[in-house]
């Protein structure tokens, strides 16, 4: 499970206006969308906020792995109506080894997030505490 946060949203909303902001959350989606595999699942959470998960990986490094493509995916910048667009994205990662069932998984996939959030304001990952 990976939560994934746009930094620095609230800026992008404030300076170039909700309506900008819809089209940005837009382009993330599809963004996210290039990036996971069609067993995946993407959702937005809220906000500035969305989930993947990711399933059958086949050890809890691959879902590192795959959190770093997240986070390099987002150093292009998107083309949208009011110019271009650069944000990254903070990632928190958690996996079913961490976790007994799917509420632990999302409360540990909240907390990783939370962590790397605290740890790193220009975009990067945090795992579970174990």
């Amino acid at each position: 499970m990976l939560f994934i946060d746009l930094d620095d949203f609230k800026v992008i909303n404030d300076t170039m206006g909700h309506s900008v902001g819809d089209e940005l959350l837009a382009a993330v989606a599809g963004r996210l969308a290039s990036v996971t595999r069609a067993s995946d699942t993407a959702a937005r959470l809220g906000g500035d906020e969305f989930a993947l998960l990711i399933e059958n990986l086949a050890d809890p490094n691959a879902v590192e792995a795959f959190a770093d493509r997240v986070v390099t995916a987002f150093s292009e910048p998107f083309q949208l109506s009011a110019g271009s667009v650069l944000t990254t994205v903070t990632v928190g990662v958690a996996t079913s080894y961490d976790s007994s069932d799917a509420d632990q998984l999302l409360r540990h996939a909240d907390l990783a997030l939370y962590a790397a959030k605290s740890a790193a304001s220009d975009g990067g990952t945090g795992t579970c505490p174990r």
